[in-house]
C-alpha cells in the first residue's frame, strides 16, 4: 500500500495491528506516527504511548508492554525504535534481544495494541526469519526517500493543500536551495508559511532571504566560475565565505569532493549508466548527480583532472603550511583558467 493510502485507512480508523516502517526519509516517518498518535487520542496520553530505543532496551520490555491492557484508554500505542536486528548490521555493547518473543508475538497481537517497528534503514536483511515473519504479518509503510518527481508533485500538492500559492520562480529556487532534500524542503516550509500568512503567496524573495544557501552549494557556484574561468566571481566568492567564517582549507576539501564527483559522472555516463544507478553506485542525492551531469558535460575530462591535481596539492600544502593558505587558493583561482 502507498503511504497516503496508508494515511487515509488510519483517519477512517482502519488500523492494523502492526506497522513496519521502513527507510530513511524521517518526515514521512514522523507524519505517520503523528497522524497515528492523533487517531488514537494518545497526544498526551504517556501511559499508553511508549517508544523503545532498541540500541539501549531489550527487545522484551517492549514486548511485555505490548502485551499489556491500556491504562482507562482503548488502545496502547507501543514503538520500536533503532531495531537494528532487523538489518544485517553486526553491533557490540547491545542490549540482549530475544527474537522468539517478538515472532511468538507476530503470531498473536493484542488486539488493544498497536505496534510500530520504526526501521529506518535504506534495507532490512530479508534472509532473517524475524524479516520473513513482519513482511507476512505487518502492514508494511514504505519511508524511503522519494524520486525527484515525486519529490515536486508532493511538495506542490503540499503547499497548495495549506492554503498557499507559490511563484514558479520561487518554487525552482527553492528546490535548488534545498537540494532537493524532502525532510529539509518541509522543514523551510515551516518558515516560508509564517512569513507569507497575510497574502498567503511564496515569493523568490522569501526563499533568498529566508533559506540560506549551504556551503556546499556555494561550492557549487564556485565550481561553475572556476570552470567557466570567471577568476573574478570566484574570488568574490571565496571572500564572502572566508567572511562569513568558513575555513579555507574546507572550501578546498568541498571543491576537490565537487570536481571529483564531476569526473565519477564522466567515467559512469561513457559506460551507459544511467542517472539513478549513478547515485546509488556513489551513494550522492540523485538532484546532486542531475547538477553534476548538467556542469560535467561542457568540459573535458583531462581539464577537470588537472584541477583535481592541483586542488589535491592544495590541500598538501594548506595542511603541511607550505604557503600561507589563503594566498595559495587564490593563486589556485587565478592560475585555473590556463588548465582549462
Amino acid at each position: 500500500m502507498s503511504f497516503q493510502t496508508e494515511l487515509a485507512k488510519i483517519k477512517q480508523n482502519k488500523l492494523a495491528p502492526i506497522y513496519l516502517l521502513q527507510g530513511t526519509e524521517k518526515f514521512l516517518a514522523d507524519q505517520f506516527l503523528e497522524q497515528l498518535v492523533n487517531q488514537l487520542g494518545l497526544i498526551d496520553d504517556e501511559m499508553n504511548k511508549i517508544v523503545f530505543d532498541m540500541e539501549s532496551t531489550p527487545l522484551s520490555e517492549g514486548i511485555e508492554e505490548a502485551t499489556s491492557a491500556p491504562f482507562f484508554g482503548e488502545y496502547r500505542l507501543v514503538m520500536l525504535d533503532h531495531p537494528y536486528f532487523l538489518t544485517g548490521d553486526k553491533r557490540t555493547g547491545m542490549p540482549e534481544h530475544h527474537l522468539e518473543e517478538l515472532l511468538a508475538y507476530l503470531k498473536n497481537p493484542l488486539e488493544s495494541t498497536i505496534l510500530v517497528m520504526i526501521a529506518g534503514y535504506p534495507k532490512l536483511d530479508e534472509r532473517k526469519k524475524v524479516v520473513k515473519e513482519l513482511k507476512k504479518t505487518a502492514t508494511l509503510i514504505d519511508v524511503s526517500p522519494m524520486e525527484e518527481k515525486q519529490v515536486r508533485e508532493y511538495v506542490a500538492h503540499y503547499i497548495a493543500g495549506e492554503g498557499y500559492d507559490i511563484s514558479p520562480e520561487a518554487y525552482r529556487l527553492l528546490l535548488e536551495r534545498t537540494n532537493m532534500d524532502f525532510s529539509q524542503l518541509m522543514a523551510e516550509l515551516d518558515k516560508l508559511f509564517l512569513t507569507g500568512m497575510p497574502t498567503k503567496k511564496i515569493t523568490r524573495y522569501m526563499v533568498e532571504s529566508l533559506v540560506p544557501k549551504t556551503l556546499e552549494q556555494n561550492i557549487f557556484d564556485m565550481t561553475s566560475y572556476v570552470l567557466k574561468k570567471d577568476t573574478k566571481e570566484a574570488l568574490n566568492l571565496y571572500h564572502d565565505l572566508v567572511r562569513q567564517g568558513e575555513e579555507t582549507i574546507k572550501i578546498n576539501s568541498i571543491l576537490i569532493s565537487q570536481v571529483r564527483l564531476l569526473l565519477h559522472v564522466q567515467l559512469l555516463g561513457k559506460r551507459g549508466y544511467p542517472q539513478k544507478n549513478m547515485a546509488q553506485l556513489l551513494k550522492v542525492h540523485p538532484y546532486r548527480i542531475k547538477l553534476a551531469i548538467q556542469q560535467a558535460k561542457h568540459f573535458q575530462f583531462a581539464s577537470l583532472a588537472s584541477v583535481l591535481d592541483e586542488l589535491i596539492e592544495n590541500d598538501y600544502g594548506m595542511k603541511t603550511g607550505m604557503m600561507d593558505k589563503e594566498l595559495l587558493f587564490e593563486l589556485f583561482l587565478l592560475k585555473t583558467a590556463s588548465l582549462l
